[in-house]
């Protein structure tokens, strides 16, 4: 065998560079988010009422869109991770998409 060295590096002889990578799960992140803009929601809406704000509803109002969108992907993380099945061969791996194009359609709702 023979090494060779460039970029820095050497490789032995000519084997194929493998790299193996642990699934990552964001769920505690998904979690943590959540329950912040939950926070925000529930804050903004008591302080919004009681002041007659019609400003902190309305962030409440697109706080809570966020938070409609942070539990749509958490929900599409999960079923992402599900195994294919006979039914789902390919899995369920585009459920992502779906969850974008549903939070998109949220978002044009609430600006509207």
């Amino acid at each position: 065998m023979h090494n060779h060295t460039h970029h820095g590096h050497s490789h032995e002889g000519d084997r194929p560079h493998h790299h193996t990578h642990a699934p990552t799960h964001f769920d505690r992140a998904f979690t943590v988010g959540i329950l912040l803009n939950l926070g925000f929601v529930v804050g903004e809406t008591v302080y919004g009422l009681r002041s007659n704000s019609l400003a902190l509803l309305a962030d409440a109002g697109h706080n809570f869109i966020d938070v409609i969108g942070l539990a749509l992907a958490w929900m599409a993380s999960w079923l992402m991770r599900r195994q294919p099945t006979k039914r789902h061969t390919y899995g369920l791996g585009r459920t992502s998409i779906l969850a974008s194009l549903i939070n998109a359609i949220a978002l044009s709702m609430a600006t509207g």
